[in-house]
This record gives structure tokens, sequence and C-alpha cells, in this order.
């Protein structure tokens, strides 16, 4: 009896769509991109179920027709043929600070977005790793629910690939696979993030900022500074962000003080970074720097380790509502949440909360420069450039 022939695995998907995409499949499984069909089985799925293109599918038939299916790996192919001329990266990436938000509402162009920071450890086809780097990555509209469970301090590895610049970029500009990406928690021993820090920028003194302006989202300072205030306010839009005043040794000198020049950095930053420094915290603060007219040298801090970390208060309890608690009917504001700040008077109301942080100590303080009527973005006033095509300059929304 002759042995029974090894029946071939079936596709998971149409006889069409895996015709037309299996020459790709192979190339991406031979380049080391896939380890086998699924990726691309499910992201011809995701097209055909995506609400987006319901009605052009429903116009050509249903998916169960050939001009539908067609169709829809006609999309697929799209996105596949640009991974395909990517280089795939392995990256072990140790996550500083992860901001999901809603970009463009006040331009009438609502985008979810995800912005990531941290170190990264990279990985090519041949095993092969870099030295750790700063790493920014950017995730756009349905991409950025992807990293939903990232967490700040986390460890995890993905497949990546890069943007402007490559591996050789100063910080890394790291983009996901569509398809492809996933951030899987894993053990991994990254270096220290403070010396990190300094091997890959000079500090330099606050007092000397302003000699050299950042000329770009992307060209940061860093800085070596006492927390003076740190806090959480609001804007006039109604969306929260941080707000922290940074002295260093250049701003505490006798002739500092006697020349009357501003003696603080005006910065904000994210909710989870002012939150996690109190007043009189040392900080290394990567920040990019922007001088105005009229409001003088401010800062939008991109991330900040702690050398020396003095806790903030702990907010307050809130009484539940069964309590019998007759303070609550008199209750008829909430104050902005006031981390570490030396102003014994320092409710503020929302109204409040748009106008400069105050330090006691100081007599007059430049207001932070994207504290305007416009909304400041938090944790990255300049936020990452979109995805090729968007059309935003974002560095323009500082003003």
């Amino acid at each position: 009896m002759s042995p029974k022939k090894s029946a071939a695995k079936k596709s998971g998907l149409p006889s069409t769509a895996s015709r037309r995409l299996k020459p790709f499949i192979d190339k991406g499984i031979e380049n080391g991109v896939f380890t086998d069909d699924s990726t691309v089985v499910n992201m011809w799925r995701a097209k055909a179920q995506d609400g987006q293109f319901k009605e052009n599918i429903t116009q050509l038939g249903g998916i169960k027709s050939e001009l539908a299916q067609n169709f829809v790996t006609d999309l697929v192919l799209v996105d596949l043929s640009a991974i395909l001329r990517r280089q795939r990266y392995t990256a072990h990436l140790d996550i500083w600070e992860v901001s999901h938000r809603t970009v463009g509402a006040n331009k009438g162009n609502p985008r979810p977005a995800c912005f990531i920071t941290g170190q990264a450890v990279i990985e090519d086809g041949g095993g092969a790793t870099m030295e750790s780097a700063i790493f920014r990555m950017s995730l756009w509209d349905e991409m950025a629910s992807i990293a939903d469970d990232v967490e700040s301090d986390g460890t995890y590895v993905a497949a990546v690939t890069t943007r402007k610049g490559g591996l050789d970029a100063d910080i890394l500009d790291l983009q996901p696979l569509e398809g492809i990406t996933h951030f899987t928690t894993e053990k991994f021993d990254h270096g220290d993030r403070a010396e990190l820090l300094r091997e890959m920028y000079d500090v330099t003194p606050i007092m000397e900022l302003s000699d050299d302006i950042s000329r770009t989202p992307n060209d940061f300072r860093l800085v070596e500074a006492m927390v003076s205030f740190s806090g959480i306010q609001n804007s006039k839009a109604g969306n929260q962000f941080g707000k922290m005043l940074l002295k260093d040794d250049s701003t505490m000198t006798m002739e500092a003080i006697e020349s009357g020049e501003n003696l603080l950095l005006n910065a904000i930053t994210s909710t989870s970074i002012a939150s996690r420094f109190g007043k009189y915290s040392r900080i290394l603060a990567l920040c990019t720097t922007k001088e105005q007219e009229g409001w003088g040298l401010s800062a939008n801090i991109e991330t900040a380790v702690g050398l020396v970390v003095v806790e903030p208060p702990k907010a307050a309890e809130t009484p539940s509502k069964d309590a019998d608690d007759a303070a609550s009917y008199f209750s008829t504001s909430t104050p902005a949440i006031v981390v570490g700040d030396d102003d014994d008077d320092n409710e503020s109301t929302d109204d409040e909360a748009s106008g400069p942080a105050t330090d006691d100590s100081e007599t007059e303080e430049t207001e932070s420069s994207a504290d305007t009527s416009d909304e400041p973005e938090p944790a990255s006033v300049a936020e990452p450039e979109e995805e090729e095509g968007s059309g935003d300059d974002d560095w323009d929304d500082w003003d």
C-alpha cells in the first residue's frame, strides 16, 4: 500500500488573494520579515472587516465576490510592498515615557496618537546588536492602539523599522510595521538612563540656554537642575498638562541674583513627569527650548531622569459620596493639582491654571510660551513629525 501524500497546507486567504499575495509572502519569509503567512492573512482579514471600506466592498458585490476580494488584496499590497522595502529590526525597549492623546482637535482634524520615548538595543537580521541608544516612536491613528498596554518603566521587545537617519541617527526614530509590530514584555538588562543621557549630550547651564535655542523639535538640550516647582494645570481648552520650574548652579549665584535676570527655567511637560518629581528633586531633563519676545525663555521637557527624587506630597483622598461630611456641601470647585509648591496660597481654579506657575522666592518670572490661548500639548509641545503626507508642521504649533 503506497503511503498517503501529505496534504498541502490550506491557505487562510481566498484563492484569488492567495495567488496574488504568495510571491510577497515568500519574499517576506526569505528576508526574515515573516515566519509564515499568518501576518499577511491577518492583514487581509483586517482590511476586509474595516468599516472604512464596508461601502466599497458592498458595491463590489460583497466579500465573497472576486471583485471585492481583489479590492481588499490591493489594499494589502499597498501596505505590504512598503513593509518589504524596509529593513526589519528586533528592538529591546526600555520605556521612559508613553503618552496617549488626540492631536489636531483644535484644527478640526482629531487623530489618536501615542508618543513613546526610551532607550533601545537593536538587533539586525544577523543577530548583531548595537549599543544602547535613545529612541522615539510615534504611533498614529489605528496604530496607536498597539501600545494600549505599554507602560512607563516597562521593558518590551518588538519588531520595528526606522525612519529618518536609520540606525545612524543620534536619537533613533523607530516606526512600527503594520500587522507585524507588537509589544511583548521581556526581561532585559538595560543600561543606566542617566549615563546614557550624559554620553549623548553635554549638560547646558540654564543661564546659557538662550545663547543656543533649539532649531528643530529634535534639537535637544540636557539640563541638570533642581525642581523649584512642579504642578499639574489646566489649559484654556480644558486639558491638563505638567508645569515645572527648574534651577541650577548657574541661576543660584550671587551674580545671577543681583543681575535681576530670570532665575529659573519655565517648562511644560507631561502630567506623568510633573507628578514624579516633588520640589527639591534633582533631575536630568532632556528638553527643547524656545524664546519669544514678551514671553522669554521656555522649554518643553521630553523626558526626565531622577538623580535625587523627593516624593511629591500625596493628594488628599476624596471623601466617599456616602460619607457624612458637612465640608463637602461647601466645595464648589476642584483646584489644580500642585506638587511641591512653596507658595502657601497655591490653590488655583481652572481659569487661573492657564497662568504661570509661581515660586514665592521669585518676584518676576516668564510664562511658558506654550501656555497661551492655544492649547499646550503635554509631553511634547513640538510633537514628533506626523507620518509622510500629513501636511502638518508641528514645530509651528509652538507659536
